[in-house]
């Protein structure tokens, strides 16, 4: 019967090897020499089990399938380390994800504001002093231009490195990212 133990726990001991080697393998990070170690101790182990005679080093059959239960229940726990491992390290490549996306979405609104804010007021001032310069238009026109310039340095010299939102268009916008809540929502 030990026989019997022997080669169910054995075979059980190779497949659980096998299958942590596949749980490392999902992180594609590569696997580590300590866990490949491991793992061909436990495969070595399970054959030793399989093969083991009733008399290794003087000891009974049932001692020797105690041993390879103790063997296959250390290399369960090991895979239930490495599975716990790889979901942690799925969910931090998840969050790393979520965040870039939220990142992103946060530097394109923030564009669009700076856009709305600065550079607005920059082409007004522009397109004003060209046509001053280029002297067209009468004195009334001339006044209202120099008023569209006076106007647009006093709307930059309002912006500060915190912007109130002052138009439709710029409530929409949020220039700063909300990783925090978005990962809340996830659970």
């Amino acid at each position: 019967m030990a026989d019997w133990v022997n080669l169910f726990a054995g075979v059980t001991q190779i497949v659980i090897a096998i299958a942590v080697i596949f749980e490392l393998a999902i992180l594609r990070r590569g696997i580590p020499r300590v866990a490949v170690l491991l793992v061909a101790f436990f495969v070595v182990d399970g054959l030793v089990a399989i093969n083991r005679p009733d008399s290794l080093l003087g000891s009974s059959a049932i001692l020797d399938a105690v041993l390879t239960v103790i063997d296959m229940a250390v290399l369960l726990g090991l895979l239930v380390y490495v599975r716990r491992l790889v979901r942690g390290a799925l969910q931090t490549v998840d969050e790393a994800k979520l965040r870039a996306h939220e990142y992103e979405r946060a530097r394109r609104d923030y564009a669009r504001l700076l856009r709305h804010r600065i550079a607005n007021p920059l082409m007004t001032i522009g397109g004003a002093a060209r046509t001053l310069r280029a002297k067209r238009g009468d004195e009334a026109k001339r006044e209202q231009l120099l008023d569209s310039i006076i106007e647009a340095s006093k709307s930059l010299e309002r912006i500060s490195l915190e912007p109130q939102a002052n138009s439709a268009e710029e409530t929409s916008l949020e220039p700063a990212p909300k990783v925090e809540e978005l990962s809340e929502n996830r659970r």
